[in-house]
């Protein structure tokens, strides 16, 4: 029979005393190594806007302008449309300016970037039910109280790349449309190492407490009703400006109906209904577009299938059985003119595609919203007059239906929508955050 030591027996090695001093220089060694392996592309702003980073360059070098860091996240489609949007908003105004917008995960490790944007993506398109519970959970207080501070830990970790990158390079402001960001650059603002003005742009109708970080010298929020909940989690009103959701400049330009209908050749006689199921295509698109083909007014139904290749066939099959009333379209740059032809749009509800619907008066009736911020900003719109939220494909049709029968009743949807439509909400961010700006030199000063 073996015998096992008991405890008393055990004898552990006597570590030296100098082990603090070798593990230092070891730590030392390795960020040498990965400096050396990153050669000079770890940077905000490569000279030749290449690197690590993903990165655009909105504006060339202005010989000395400020140089303005826009943070997103690839959780969903939204966060970067808002930094694009701002982007180009800052490079209209600030020609001689350097912006770029970045994606945060870069800085991450592969294992976080992967899991954070493909696990969103996952939830909330295969088990949607399972991220509104983990929605509604983080948003209440004792859990935050007491997970929170490991949560954010593990977030700040992960993206300790990010920070030291951001702290060497020195833009003039950070814009962040993602709270990602915001979590590991506010301690740093706080602190007085990060000596940029650090701003926050709440993508959706709602205002999570995830959202919800001191130092932060300003947030832009979509309404009245987000700045209260805002100012609930304990940010001070004075640091909250109303601005709308930020879209792509392109979207407060006009063309009219008739001209957008004509881009697409679509028939100016008969009505025409938009379909989007986000950027992947996700919910059941093609049955969808199918039941609204037959409505008894025969519309037009352009789907918008987004990467979704299988969805993509799925309509085209459509096309001959609908006798061409059903149309189908992969991704494209065009929904702004998409939604200007449309009489009505079938959508989900994330905040840059209700911001867009908005401000073209187009009416919205919102499918399957992902539970949590979705469902937040459906019922805005519902509240508002400016969208119906329905819960199946028959409730969708019978929206539509009555909608396109009744021009009187949709020119009033039209009407609550302008009044809640911001156009001018990327523009109205550059704006402050150029206004705001400090003179580098007499920053460093």
């Amino acid at each position: 029979m073996v015998r096992v030591p008991g405890i008393g027996r055990l004898r552990f090695p006597t570590l030296r005393q100098n082990w603090r001093a070798r593990l230092r220089l070891q730590r030392a060694w390795w960020r040498r190594r990965l400096k050396l392996l990153a050669g000079e592309n770890e940077v905000l702003f490569p000279a030749a806007g290449g690197g690590v980073v993903a990165v655009e360059t909105l504006a060339g070098p202005g010989g000395g302008g400020p140089r303005i860091a826009i943070l997103h996240a690839t959780a969903g489609s939204g966060h970067k449309s808002a930094a694009l949007a701002i982007a180009h908003a800052l490079g209209a105004q600030a020609p001689g300016a350097t912006v770029r917008e970045v994606d945060t995960l870069i800085f991450a490790s592969r294992f976080y970037r992967t899991t954070y944007s493909q696990g969103y993506t996952a939830m909330a398109s295969r088990a949607p039910r399972l991220w509104g519970a983990l929605y509604q959970l983080w948003a209440q207080q004792p859990v935050n109280r007491s997970a929170g501070p490991a949560r954010m830990a593990f977030d700040r970790l992960s993206l300790l790349r990010l920070v030291r990158v951001v702290e060497r390079e020195a833009p003039d402001a950070i814009v962040c449309t993602h709270f990602l960001p915001i979590e590991a650059l506010a301690p740093r603002r706080g602190a007085g190492r990060l000596r940029a003005p650090l701003y926050c742009v709440i993508t959706d109708f709602t205002a999570h407490p995830l959202w919800a970080y001191p130092h932060v010298d300003r947030y832009f929020v979509a309404s009245d009703q987000v700045a209260a909940e805002l100012h609930g989690h304990g940010v001070p009103r004075e640091r909250i400006e109303v601005t709308g959701i930020p879209v792509d400049p392109r979207f407060a330009q006009m063309h009219g109906q008739s001209e957008a209908r004509a881009h697409f050749n679509l028939d100016l006689r008969k009505p025409v209904v938009l379909v989007m199921g986000g950027g992947s295509g996700v919910g059941p698109m093609a049955e969808l577009a199918q039941k609204l083909g037959n409505l008894a007014l025969q519309p037009q139904v352009v789907v918008i299938c987004g990467t979704n290749a299988r969805l993509l066939q799925q309509v085209r099959a459509l096309e001959a059985s609908t006798n061409g009333r059903v149309r189908a379209m992969g991704f494209t740059l065009e929904v702004d003119q998409l939604l200007e032809a449309a009489d009505v749009v079938v959508s989900k509800a994330g905040g840059l595609t209700c911001s867009e619907a908005l401000i073209k008066h187009t009416p919205l009736v919102v499918f399957r919203p992902t539970p949590g911020q979705e469902v937040a900003n459906a019922d805005y719109l519902e509240a508002g007059g400016a969208a119906v939220h329905a819960g199946s494909v028959d409730e969708v049709a019978s929206t539509v239906s009555g909608w396109l029968a009744d021009p009187a009743q949709r020119e009033k949807v039209r009407e609550c929508a302008g009044r809640l439509a911001r156009p001018t909400a990327a523009a109205d961010i550059a704006r402050r955050v150029l206004e705001a700006l400090v003179p580098s030199a007499q920053r460093a000063g």
